[in-house]
Formats: structure tokens, C-alpha cells, sequence
């Protein structure tokens, strides 16, 4: 039995190196990130940046409502914000709408005291999302409180920056969506597949930014652009597939959590995903090092 057990796994080594020889090392290259992304804990890291999340979700959304509210009115902010929402966090989009317009008619405009209070409370979260993805890189300096905070604001910025660009934006293309442009056969530029392509594709940009941000800028180390490209494809790919998975999961009628935990069903719910998420991300930050340190041992 020990003679067949050692021949199997020979053979199944032999079938792993052909095969990563075959991809260039890429099965070599996941297999360290895996190994990397175990021995950081990034398992239990996601699960504290969910736990984090939750109480700094909705200051998040208040503040970019609160931001916007300056540029924009309030109830269009709210609108892409409750898009947002729906975008990146399926099941909680009610559960969360509900909550933010009885904050605000409580509350009513946010004073630039109320807004200096929900940035801080809104980058607790980025506080810890920075410092695991930082983890990624075992030679990294480890930030200080204050400049890690610092990090965790910049990157609550970036992201009311983000969202506010994404209603300016979108507003601009229902505006030029009033315009009749032509194409010929009596179809306008709007109506056609090339269009539709290009609206569903700028969050994906947007988002592939973002990674590419997060794993380019925010360890303490030099990360190379193209490693960070690759981990923010990485991330983005695997973004996409886990909400639409997630969505389809949540409307097919298998999830249970209200049957287990009764009104607490949602928020289960959506620690849950906040969880997947923050896997996917950490992951990247991973494979982006992994990359980084094979260039740098092969250059």
C-alpha cells in the first residue's frame, strides 16, 4: 500500500511539472501564492475584515452620500450609491437602503464635523485590509499606526473620488443619450451592441483600477506594475464570477440563512460575501508578490 500511495504521488508530480513546464511555471506560480496566502492566515484576516466591514459600511456609504451631496443633489447620489449597492452586493441591497434613508431623515445634512467622524469610522476597515495586504510581501515594513490610518484614509477617498466620478459620468451619458446621433437604417449610436458593451464595461475598468491601486501602492515595498496588473486581473475576474455566482445563488432559492438565523439572515448574508471578497483580494495581493519576487530573483 505505502509502495502504490509513493508511485501515485510520483506520478502525480510528474503530471504537475509537465504540466507547469508546458504553462510556463504559471501552475508553479499559483501553487506558491496558495502557500503564501495559507501561511499569511489570510483565511482569518478576510474574516476580520468582514467583521470590520460591517461597522464601517454604512459611515462609508453616508460619507460618499454626505461628499457628493456638495457636487450633486442628494437624491442622485443616492441613486448611484443604491447602484452601487446592487452591483457589488447582491442580497443586502434592500436591508441597506432601508438603513441609510432612516439615518438620514434622523440626521438630516451631515456638518463637516459629522463628515470628519464618519471618514474615520469608515476606514477602519481599509486599516485592516491595508495592513494584510501588506502581509503579502514577507520582507515589507510594517506601518505604524498613524501611517496606516493615513493609507486607510487615502483609500476611502479614492473610493468616494470613484463613486462621485461614476455618477458624473453617468449623468453625462444620459445626457448625451437626449442627443440623436445617427448611424444609418434609423439606429441611433445608443441602441447599438457597441454601446451597451462599453457601459457594461466601464465598472469592470473602474474596478480594475482599483486592484491595480491597492496592489501597486499600498504595501510597503516596490511592486512592480505589471505584477500588480496581473494580481488586479486575478482579482477582478474572480470579482465578477463570485457576485454573479453569489446572485444566482441567493435567487435560486438554495440559500437559507433566514431559515437558520431568522432576521439576522441578511447580514449573515452579507458578512458572508464581504468575506468572499475580501479571500479574492487578499489573494491577489499574494499572487502580485509572488510575481514581484520571481522578478526580482530572476532579473
Amino acid at each position: 500500500m505505502n509502495k502504490f500511495a509513493k508511485n501515485l504521488v510520483d506520478q502525480l508530480k510528474n503530471v504537475y511539472n509537465r504540466l507547469d513546464k508546458s504553462s510556463g511555471g504559471i501552475f508553479n506560480l499559483i501553487a506558491t501564492s496558495v502557500e503564501s496566502f495559507t501561511n499569511a492566515k489570510a483565511p482569518q484576516a478576510a474574516a476580520a475584515i468582514a467583521y470590520f466591514a460591517l461597522f464601517s459600511l454604512f459611515p462609508l456609504l453616508l460619507l460618499i452620500i454626505a461628499v457628493g451631496s456638495f457636487i450633486l443633489e442628494r437624491n442622485v447620489v443616492q441613486q448611484q450609491v443604491s447602484q452601487a449597492i446592487a452591483e457589488n452586493l447582491p442580497g443586502a441591497q434592500n436591508l441597506i437602503q432601508q438603513n441609510i434613508q432612516r439615518v438620514l431623515a434622523l440626521r438630516g445634512t451631515v456638518s463637516i464635523v459629522g463628515i470628519v467622524g464618519l471618514l474615520w469610522a469608515a476606514s477602519g476597515v481599509f486599516n485592516t485590509l491595508a495592513y494584510n495586504i501588506n502581509a503579502a510581501w514577507t520582507k515589507a515594513d510594517v506601518r505604524n499606526f498613524l501611517k496606516r490610518r493615513l493609507v486607510a484614509l487615502s483609500i476611502v477617498g479614492v473610493l468616494v473620488a470613484l463613486l462621485i466620478l461614476s455618477v458624473l459620468s453617468t449623468f453625462v451619458t444620459n445626457l448625451l443619450a437626449q442627443f440623436s446621433v445617427p448611424l444609418g437604417d434609423g439606429i441611433e449610436i445608443y441602441q447599438t451592441g457597441l454601446w451597451r458593451i462599453w457601459s457594461n464595461l466601464l465598472p469592470v475598468l473602474l474596478r480594475l483600477a482599483l486592484f491595480w491601486g491597492l496592489y501597486r501602492w499600498v504595501p510597503n515595498a516596490q511592486v512592480s506594475g505589471w505584477a500588480a496588473f496581473w494580481g488586479a486581473v486575478l482579482a477582478t475576474t474572480g470579482w465578477e464570477l463570485a457576485t454573479n455566482g453569489f446572485a444566482f445563488f441567493l435567487s435560486s432559492g438554495l440559500a437559507s440563512y433566514e431559515l437558520v438565523y431568522g432576521s439576522l439572515g441578511t447580514i449573515v448574508g452579507l458578512m458572508f460575501w464581504i468575506y468572499l471578497g475580501s479571500l479574492i483580494t487578499l489573494f491577489g495581493a499574494h499572487l502580485t508578490a509572488t510575481i514581484t519576487q520571481r522578478n526580482h530573483s530572476t532579473g
